[in-house]
């Protein structure tokens, strides 16, 4: 199951620094990041269309879907997306 939440802070962000319209979609997907232990993380994607999506969650006026393919690094997992002075930025809790 996927478990997600994205701040207030991040929803104004997403539309007053990344120019995001409300209706607009935004992927969530595995992003290869290097090796290691965490070879793999999670990224956002604001201009994406979903192809093929296992997940779709309206939240402050955004689409987020997560597609099949990507499912398995979201698996069991609280997604929480959120935003300081460096920007958005994600982190899972298992």
């Amino acid at each position: 199951m996927i478990s997600f939440a994205v701040s207030e802070k991040a929803l104004d962000s997403f539309k007053n620094e990344w120019g995001l319209e409300e209706g607009q979609y935004v992927r969530i997907y595995a992003k290869y990041a290097g090796g290691g232990s965490e070879a793999f993380t999670v990224g956002i994607n604001a201009s994406a269309t979903p192809i093929d999506p296992a997940w779709v969650q309206s939240i402050g006026g955004f689409h987020f879907f997560v597609e099949k393919t990507d499912v398995w690094i979201l698996q069991d997992e609280l997604l929480q997306i959120d935003c300081n002075e460096n920007g958005i930025f994600s982190s899972k809790i298992s």
